[in-house]
Protein backbone atom coordinates (compact mmCIF):
# COMPACT_ATOMS: atom_id res chain seq x y z
CA UNK A 1 0.00 0.00 0.00
CA UNK A 2 2.83 2.11 0.91
CA UNK A 3 4.08 1.56 -3.20
CA UNK A 4 0.53 2.53 -4.40
CA UNK A 5 0.37 5.41 -2.29
CA UNK A 6 3.94 6.41 -3.13
CA UNK A 7 3.06 5.50 -7.13
CA UNK A 8 0.13 8.06 -6.60
CA UNK A 9 1.49 10.78 -4.68
CA UNK A 10 4.07 11.05 -7.65
CA UNK A 11 1.58 11.10 -10.22
CA UNK A 12 -0.34 14.06 -8.71
CA UNK A 13 2.87 15.87 -8.35
CA UNK A 14 3.48 15.84 -11.88
CA UNK A 15 0.51 17.20 -12.71
CA UNK A 16 0.81 20.52 -10.16
CA UNK A 17 -0.66 18.81 -7.14
CA UNK A 18 0.88 19.95 -3.35
CA UNK A 19 0.58 15.97 -2.03
CA UNK A 20 0.07 14.74 1.39
CA UNK A 21 0.24 11.65 2.65
CA UNK A 22 -0.81 10.12 6.01
CA UNK A 23 0.20 7.40 8.21
CA UNK A 24 -2.73 4.60 6.99
CA UNK A 25 -1.57 6.13 3.24
CA UNK A 26 -3.87 8.24 2.67
CA UNK A 27 -3.50 10.33 -0.18
CA UNK A 28 -4.62 13.85 -0.35
CA UNK A 29 -4.04 16.47 -3.08
CA UNK A 30 -5.00 19.91 -3.96
CA UNK A 31 -4.55 22.55 -7.10
CA UNK A 32 -5.53 26.21 -7.35
CA UNK A 33 -7.17 26.90 -10.53
CA UNK A 34 -9.56 30.37 -11.23
CA UNK A 35 -13.29 29.07 -10.65
CA UNK A 36 -14.98 29.18 -8.14
CA UNK A 37 -16.13 26.82 -4.90
CA UNK A 38 -14.09 23.75 -4.10
CA UNK A 39 -14.65 20.25 -4.95
CA UNK A 40 -13.47 16.96 -4.00
CA UNK A 41 -12.74 13.81 -5.86
CA UNK A 42 -12.44 10.63 -3.87
CA UNK A 43 -12.16 7.17 -4.24
CA UNK A 44 -10.10 4.34 -2.48
CA UNK A 45 -7.10 2.24 -4.05
CA UNK A 46 -7.12 -0.91 -1.66
CA UNK A 47 -9.13 -4.20 -2.84
CA UNK A 48 -10.72 -6.79 -0.95
CA UNK A 49 -8.14 -10.46 -1.25
CA UNK A 50 -8.56 -12.53 -4.24
CA UNK A 51 -10.76 -15.63 -4.19
CA UNK A 52 -8.92 -19.02 -4.28
CA UNK A 53 -10.80 -19.66 -7.39
CA UNK A 54 -9.23 -16.84 -9.30
CA UNK A 55 -5.51 -17.68 -10.24
CA UNK A 56 -4.84 -15.19 -12.56
CA UNK A 57 -6.13 -12.18 -10.47
CA UNK A 58 -3.53 -9.85 -9.91
CA UNK A 59 -2.68 -10.50 -14.01
CA UNK A 60 -4.54 -8.12 -16.05
CA UNK A 61 -6.09 -9.12 -19.21
CA UNK A 62 -8.05 -7.95 -22.08
CA UNK A 63 -10.55 -9.67 -23.74
CA UNK A 64 -12.65 -7.50 -26.60
CA UNK A 65 -13.33 -4.32 -24.53
CA UNK A 66 -13.36 -5.87 -21.22
CA UNK A 67 -10.42 -5.45 -18.71
CA UNK A 68 -10.15 -8.26 -16.19
CA UNK A 69 -8.14 -8.07 -13.13
CA UNK A 70 -8.26 -7.25 -9.43
CA UNK A 71 -10.08 -3.98 -8.49
CA UNK A 72 -10.42 -2.80 -12.13
CA UNK A 73 -13.87 -1.97 -11.66
CA UNK A 74 -13.79 -0.97 -7.62
CA UNK A 75 -12.43 1.25 -7.86
CA UNK A 76 -9.10 1.45 -10.10
CA UNK A 77 -10.34 1.96 -13.69
CA UNK A 78 -11.93 5.11 -11.32
CA UNK A 79 -8.28 6.42 -10.63
CA UNK A 80 -7.01 5.58 -13.89
CA UNK A 81 -9.79 8.01 -15.24
CA UNK A 82 -9.81 10.72 -12.57
CA UNK A 83 -5.39 11.07 -13.48
CA UNK A 84 -6.02 10.77 -17.38
CA UNK A 85 -9.03 13.74 -16.80
CA UNK A 86 -6.53 15.87 -14.78
CA UNK A 87 -3.84 15.26 -16.85
CA UNK A 88 -5.36 17.29 -19.64
CA UNK A 89 -7.08 20.12 -17.26
CA UNK A 90 -5.75 23.04 -17.85
CA UNK A 91 -7.40 25.31 -15.82
CA UNK A 92 -11.12 24.24 -13.65
CA UNK A 93 -14.56 25.90 -12.67
CA UNK A 94 -13.61 25.33 -9.23
CA UNK A 95 -11.23 27.50 -7.21
CA UNK A 96 -10.02 24.59 -5.35
CA UNK A 97 -9.65 20.74 -6.93
CA UNK A 98 -8.82 18.15 -4.01
CA UNK A 99 -8.19 14.68 -5.19
CA UNK A 100 -8.16 12.08 -2.50
CA UNK A 101 -7.06 8.39 -3.16
CA UNK A 102 -7.55 6.46 0.49
CA UNK A 103 -6.78 3.49 1.51
CA UNK A 104 -8.66 0.40 3.77
CA UNK A 105 -11.71 1.35 2.47
CA UNK A 106 -12.75 -2.61 1.71
CA UNK A 107 -10.45 -3.46 3.69
CA UNK A 108 -9.81 -2.53 8.01
CA UNK A 109 -6.55 -2.13 9.65
CA UNK A 110 -5.30 -2.93 12.86
CA UNK A 111 -3.23 0.30 14.01
CA UNK A 112 -2.33 1.06 17.46
CA UNK A 113 -4.68 -0.87 18.99
CA UNK A 114 -7.45 0.21 17.30
CA UNK A 115 -9.15 -1.35 14.09
CA UNK A 116 -9.47 1.51 11.65
CA UNK A 117 -10.69 2.49 7.94
CA UNK A 118 -8.66 5.23 6.31
CA UNK A 119 -11.17 7.89 5.55
CA UNK A 120 -12.93 8.25 9.36
CA UNK A 121 -8.85 7.94 10.19
CA UNK A 122 -8.35 10.67 8.00
CA UNK A 123 -11.56 12.86 9.12
CA UNK A 124 -10.61 12.57 12.87
CA UNK A 125 -7.31 13.93 12.08
CA UNK A 126 -7.95 16.51 10.18
CA UNK A 127 -11.53 18.05 11.70
CA UNK A 128 -11.48 20.92 9.10
CA UNK A 129 -11.42 19.41 6.64
CA UNK A 130 -14.11 19.79 4.04
CA UNK A 131 -15.37 20.59 0.35
CA UNK A 132 -18.32 22.65 -0.99
CA UNK A 133 -19.24 19.55 -2.69
CA UNK A 134 -17.94 16.25 -4.21
CA UNK A 135 -18.12 13.03 -5.98
CA UNK A 136 -16.71 9.79 -4.54
CA UNK A 137 -15.94 7.15 -7.50
CA UNK A 138 -17.75 3.89 -6.74
CA UNK A 139 -18.85 1.84 -9.47
CA UNK A 140 -22.28 3.38 -10.55
CA UNK A 141 -22.69 0.72 -14.15
CA UNK A 142 -26.08 -1.04 -13.86
CA UNK A 143 -26.40 -3.51 -16.81
CA UNK A 144 -24.14 -1.71 -18.81
CA UNK A 145 -25.93 1.39 -17.84
CA UNK A 146 -24.99 4.73 -16.45
CA UNK A 147 -26.61 5.81 -13.20
CA UNK A 148 -25.90 7.86 -10.07
CA UNK A 149 -25.97 7.12 -6.55
CA UNK A 150 -27.44 10.55 -4.18
CA UNK A 151 -27.26 8.44 -1.45
CA UNK A 152 -26.16 5.58 0.61
CA UNK A 153 -27.84 3.19 3.03
CA UNK A 154 -26.50 3.16 6.68
CA UNK A 155 -26.12 -0.04 8.86
CA UNK A 156 -27.35 -0.99 12.54
CA UNK A 157 -25.74 -4.13 14.01
CA UNK A 158 -27.25 -6.36 17.12
CA UNK A 159 -26.88 -9.92 19.16
CA UNK A 160 -29.70 -11.69 19.85
CA UNK A 161 -28.47 -14.54 22.84
CA UNK A 162 -31.20 -17.25 24.01
CA UNK A 163 -30.42 -18.82 27.23
CA UNK A 164 -30.98 -22.29 28.10
CA UNK A 165 -29.55 -24.95 30.19
CA UNK A 166 -26.46 -27.05 29.88
CA UNK A 167 -26.89 -30.63 30.49
CA UNK A 168 -24.76 -34.07 29.10
CA UNK A 169 -26.42 -35.71 25.91
CA UNK A 170 -26.80 -38.42 27.32
CA UNK A 171 -30.05 -36.43 29.46
CA UNK A 172 -31.20 -33.74 27.16
CA UNK A 173 -33.99 -34.05 28.94
CA UNK A 174 -32.80 -31.79 31.97
CA UNK A 175 -31.13 -29.08 30.12
CA UNK A 176 -32.48 -26.87 27.50
CA UNK A 177 -30.89 -26.46 24.15
CA UNK A 178 -30.43 -22.85 23.55
CA UNK A 179 -29.41 -23.21 19.72
CA UNK A 180 -33.73 -24.59 19.48
CA UNK A 181 -34.78 -21.49 20.91
CA UNK A 182 -33.04 -20.04 18.71
CA UNK A 183 -34.29 -21.16 15.75
CA UNK A 184 -37.61 -19.66 16.95
CA UNK A 185 -35.88 -16.36 17.30
CA UNK A 186 -34.45 -16.77 13.56
CA UNK A 187 -37.63 -16.95 12.59
CA UNK A 188 -39.41 -14.09 13.91
CA UNK A 189 -36.86 -12.06 12.96
CA UNK A 190 -37.08 -13.39 9.14
CA UNK A 191 -41.28 -12.39 9.75
CA UNK A 192 -39.88 -8.60 10.57
CA UNK A 193 -40.55 -6.64 7.26
CA UNK A 194 -38.08 -5.38 5.55
CA UNK A 195 -37.33 -1.67 4.96
CA UNK A 196 -38.54 -0.30 1.29
CA UNK A 197 -37.37 2.74 -0.26
CA UNK A 198 -37.81 4.47 -3.79
CA UNK A 199 -36.50 6.70 -6.39
CA UNK A 200 -37.63 7.48 -9.51
CA UNK A 201 -37.92 3.98 -11.25
CA UNK A 202 -35.18 2.24 -8.69
CA UNK A 203 -36.76 0.45 -5.88
CA UNK A 204 -34.78 -1.95 -3.27
CA UNK A 205 -35.92 -3.64 0.34
CA UNK A 206 -33.93 -4.02 2.87
CA UNK A 207 -34.29 -7.33 5.55
CA UNK A 208 -32.63 -7.98 8.36
CA UNK A 209 -29.54 -10.20 7.77
CA UNK A 210 -28.63 -12.69 9.95
CA UNK A 211 -25.19 -12.95 9.78
CA UNK A 212 -23.34 -14.80 12.15
CA UNK A 213 -24.20 -17.62 14.43
CA UNK A 214 -22.56 -19.29 17.77
CA UNK A 215 -23.84 -21.79 20.34
CA UNK A 216 -22.45 -24.72 22.27
CA UNK A 217 -19.52 -25.41 23.85
CA UNK A 218 -19.03 -29.39 23.11
CA UNK A 219 -20.27 -32.49 20.98
CA UNK A 220 -21.96 -33.91 24.72
CA UNK A 221 -23.19 -30.82 26.00
CA UNK A 222 -26.81 -29.73 25.83
CA UNK A 223 -25.69 -25.95 24.63
CA UNK A 224 -26.95 -23.51 27.30
CA UNK A 225 -26.18 -20.36 25.16
CA UNK A 226 -26.52 -19.76 21.49
CA UNK A 227 -25.70 -16.03 20.29
CA UNK A 228 -26.50 -14.42 16.62
CA UNK A 229 -25.23 -11.26 15.33
CA UNK A 230 -27.16 -9.40 12.59
CA UNK A 231 -27.42 -6.17 11.10
CA UNK A 232 -29.96 -4.09 9.65
CA UNK A 233 -29.45 -1.64 6.66
CA UNK A 234 -30.97 1.74 7.28
CA UNK A 235 -32.30 3.87 4.30
CA UNK A 236 -32.70 7.66 3.61
CA UNK A 237 -35.36 8.78 6.03
CA UNK A 238 -35.36 5.57 8.19
CA UNK A 239 -35.35 6.39 12.14
CA UNK A 240 -33.06 4.19 14.24
CA UNK A 241 -35.06 4.09 17.28
CA UNK A 242 -38.24 3.21 14.99
CA UNK A 243 -36.41 -0.17 13.68
CA UNK A 244 -34.98 -1.19 16.92
CA UNK A 245 -38.06 -0.76 18.88
CA UNK A 246 -39.84 -3.07 15.64
CA UNK A 247 -37.22 -5.38 16.44
CA UNK A 248 -37.37 -5.89 20.49
CA UNK A 249 -41.34 -6.09 20.54
CA UNK A 250 -41.26 -8.19 17.76
CA UNK A 251 -38.37 -10.48 20.28
CA UNK A 252 -40.17 -9.75 23.39
CA UNK A 253 -43.40 -11.37 22.17
CA UNK A 254 -41.45 -14.43 21.68
CA UNK A 255 -43.07 -17.00 24.14
CA UNK A 256 -41.27 -19.47 26.11
CA UNK A 257 -38.04 -18.58 25.31
CA UNK A 258 -35.29 -16.61 27.39
CA UNK A 259 -34.29 -13.57 24.71
CA UNK A 260 -31.64 -10.71 25.20
CA UNK A 261 -30.86 -8.60 22.63
CA UNK A 262 -27.61 -5.70 22.66
CA UNK A 263 -28.26 -3.05 20.14
CA UNK A 264 -24.44 -1.73 19.09
CA UNK A 265 -24.44 2.00 20.02
CA UNK A 266 -22.13 2.55 16.90
CA UNK A 267 -24.77 3.16 14.25
CA UNK A 268 -23.60 4.26 10.74
CA UNK A 269 -26.25 6.85 9.51
CA UNK A 270 -27.70 7.04 6.07
CA UNK A 271 -27.67 10.33 3.74
CA UNK A 272 -29.23 11.56 0.87
CA UNK A 273 -28.41 14.71 -1.31
CA UNK A 274 -31.42 16.33 -2.44
CA UNK A 275 -31.97 16.15 -6.07
CA UNK A 276 -31.68 19.42 -6.77
CA UNK A 277 -28.40 20.41 -5.47
CA UNK A 278 -25.70 21.83 -7.57
CA UNK A 279 -23.45 18.58 -7.25
CA UNK A 280 -26.38 16.63 -8.25
CA UNK A 281 -26.80 19.17 -11.49
CA UNK A 282 -23.30 19.22 -12.26
CA UNK A 283 -22.48 15.34 -12.24
CA UNK A 284 -26.07 14.21 -14.32
CA UNK A 285 -25.24 17.59 -16.39
CA UNK A 286 -21.60 15.65 -17.40
CA UNK A 287 -23.39 12.80 -18.36
CA UNK A 288 -25.86 13.89 -20.77
CA UNK A 289 -22.78 16.32 -22.11
CA UNK A 290 -20.90 13.26 -22.87
CA UNK A 291 -23.35 10.30 -24.00
CA UNK A 292 -26.60 12.79 -24.96
CA UNK A 293 -28.80 11.35 -22.33
CA UNK A 294 -29.30 11.91 -18.33
CA UNK A 295 -28.68 9.08 -16.18
CA UNK A 296 -31.44 7.59 -13.95
CA UNK A 297 -30.94 7.96 -10.07
CA UNK A 298 -30.20 5.55 -7.49
CA UNK A 299 -29.19 5.30 -3.73
CA UNK A 300 -25.76 2.82 -3.25
CA UNK A 301 -26.89 -0.40 -1.10
CA UNK A 302 -23.31 -1.00 0.36
CA UNK A 303 -21.20 1.40 2.50
CA UNK A 304 -18.65 3.52 0.51
CA UNK A 305 -16.53 6.50 2.02
CA UNK A 306 -19.53 9.25 0.94
CA UNK A 307 -21.15 8.23 4.22
CA UNK A 308 -17.98 9.70 6.30
CA UNK A 309 -17.22 12.41 3.55
CA UNK A 310 -21.06 13.66 3.99
CA UNK A 311 -21.60 13.19 7.61
CA UNK A 312 -18.38 14.01 9.11
CA UNK A 313 -17.38 16.42 6.83
CA UNK A 314 -20.25 18.34 5.71
CA UNK A 315 -19.45 17.75 1.88
CA UNK A 316 -22.63 17.16 -0.38
CA UNK A 317 -21.85 13.87 -2.20
CA UNK A 318 -22.96 12.16 -5.23
CA UNK A 319 -21.37 8.99 -6.49
CA UNK A 320 -20.39 7.90 -9.87
CA UNK A 321 -18.04 5.53 -11.30
CA UNK A 322 -17.44 3.47 -14.69
CA UNK A 323 -17.38 0.12 -12.47
CA UNK A 324 -19.95 -1.81 -12.36
CA UNK A 325 -18.95 -4.94 -9.64
CA UNK A 326 -16.33 -5.90 -7.07
CA UNK A 327 -15.61 -8.32 -4.53
CA UNK A 328 -15.94 -11.49 -7.37
CA UNK A 329 -14.03 -13.72 -9.16
CA UNK A 330 -13.83 -12.09 -12.73
CA UNK A 331 -14.04 -8.62 -12.14
CA UNK A 332 -13.82 -6.46 -14.91
CA UNK A 333 -14.19 -3.39 -16.21
CA UNK A 334 -15.52 -2.23 -19.42
CA UNK A 335 -13.30 0.13 -21.44
CA UNK A 336 -15.80 1.86 -23.13
CA UNK A 337 -17.68 2.41 -19.99
CA UNK A 338 -14.01 3.77 -18.88
CA UNK A 339 -13.19 6.45 -21.32
CA UNK A 340 -16.63 7.61 -21.12
CA UNK A 341 -16.00 8.28 -17.67
CA UNK A 342 -12.92 9.96 -18.16
CA UNK A 343 -14.57 12.44 -20.77
CA UNK A 344 -17.55 13.00 -17.95
CA UNK A 345 -14.72 14.26 -15.62
CA UNK A 346 -13.52 16.37 -18.06
CA UNK A 347 -16.71 17.90 -18.61
CA UNK A 348 -17.02 17.57 -14.90
CA UNK A 349 -13.96 19.72 -14.28
CA UNK A 350 -12.66 22.42 -16.79
CA UNK A 351 -13.97 26.14 -17.05
CA UNK A 352 -16.88 26.79 -18.43
CA UNK A 353 -16.43 28.69 -21.80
Amino acid sequence: MKDCASFLSEHLEGLGFSVNVDELFNVTAERLFDGEKSFLMNTHFDTVSPSSEWEDALTPTRRGNRLYGLGTSDAKGGIAATLSALSRLENSRFAKLIVQFMNYEDNAIEYRGRRLLGAPYFLSNNPRFTADSGINIEPTVINDKWTVSIGCTGRVSFTVKTLGKEAHSSTPHLGRNAVYDMVKVINTIRQIPPGRYKLDDFEAEMPINVALIEGGRAINIVPGECKITCERRLFPGEKTQEVTEVIRSSLEKIEEVKVTCDFNPNVQLPYTVDRNEEVVSLVVDSVFRTLGHKPSLRIELGRTDSVYLYHNAGIKTAIIGPGHMGHAAGEYINLDRLLEFTEMLENMLKQEP
